[in-house]
């Protein structure tokens, strides 16, 4: 059977990757170490599911595990774009101004040096979509993930459908702002 990766598997699977390679070790040493084989550990750092149709959206309610994903994605995205029509969410940490572009109402202030800002002015032409921020984050090996924020939970998505709109509605958005 053919195992594809989950989004939680292929975020779990980042993490332990990290702190495996941040502590030194092969995967064959951790597997000795945890006695697993090797190939075990391997599939949990590639996020292989046991399902061969996962799901790929993510429900968290605000706490640890959605201030997690958000972690694992701002620190390992190499682009974040992220759709902000009154401020960027606080939960967002770790960016820099290179690979991050926040997209901004104007008249709101960003007080963070580590985004660039771009701001869409009320004439700036019709984009569908501007009634809910979003974040895009760029991942290099997989899919995008798509973070919507809101009030009493958090959805994470790598869904085909939700990337598409993903995609064009930045590219649209880059139009708007062009300086």
């Amino acid at each position: 059977m053919d195992h594809k990766p989950t989004l939680r598997g292929r975020l779990l699977g980042r993490e332990l990757r990290r702190v495996r390679e941040a502590s030194g070790l092969t995967v064959a040493e951790l597997a000795a170490r945890t006695q697993q084989c090797p190939q075990r550990v391997q599939r949990l750092e590639d996020g292989t599911a046991a399902s061969p149709t996962p799901d790929p959206t993510l429900w968290c309610a605000w706490g640890a595990e959605a201030t997690s994903v958000i972690n694992v994605l701002c620190r390992t995205a190499e682009r974040i774009d992220v759709f902000a029509p009154l401020g960027v969410h606080p939960s967002l940490g770790q960016l820099d101004a290179d690979r991050c572009t926040a997209y901004v109402l104007e008249g709101v202030t960003v007080d963070r040096a580590d985004v660039t800002v771009r701001v869409i002015h009320p004439g700036a032409g019709h984009c569908p979509g501007l009634d809910h921020p979003l974040t895009r984050f760029v991942l290099a090996d997989g899919p995008a993930v798509v973070f919507y924020a809101y009030l009493h939970r958090a959805m994470f998505t790598d869904d085909p459908r939700h990337l598409r709109s993903a995609n064009e509605f930045f590219r649209r958005l880059a139009e708007l702002t062009r300086a």
